[in-house]
């Protein structure tokens, strides 16, 4: 029983430590080489799309969703005229959904110029 404490314990001090910021520097350090990096490192892209000045813009996009653990509501209503009351319960849960879309631009030689991210799961 200890050990398994531990270890949860260990999981959760390592997934508190996953920053927008840690993110960011990983990525950045593509920047001036090829595309075919990434790809060798993430697979394929989920997509491209040409920008407007001519270079190639590929897409990561990485998506994940999970449902929280039902609650229940309760409540208490008196009335006020009629002197009623009321006793409520209810179930409820919410699906929260993590995304993280990851563009590269690349050059004509498919030589990384820039990155930018976009959504809330943007972490390492």
């Amino acid at each position: 029983m200890t050990r398994l404490l531990l270890i949860l314990i260990a999981i959760t001090m390592v997934s508190a430590c996953a920053t927008r910021e840690r993110y960011e520097a990983r990525i950045d350090t593509y920047v001036g080489k090829s595309i075919n990096v990434v790809m060798d490192d993430w697979g394929y892209p989920s997509g491209s799309f040409e920008a407007p000045n001519g270079n190639t813009v590929y897409t990561w996009d990485k998506q994940s969703s999970y449902t929280s653990s039902p609650s229940v509501q309760t409540g208490v209503f008196t009335g006020s005229s009629n002197g009623g009351f009321f006793t409520g319960l209810g179930f409820g849960s919410n699906t929260i959904t993590r995304r993280c879309q990851t563009y590269f631009e690349v050059n004509k030689q498919k030589v990384i110029l820039r990155w930018r991210t976009q959504g809330n799961d943007c972490r390492e």
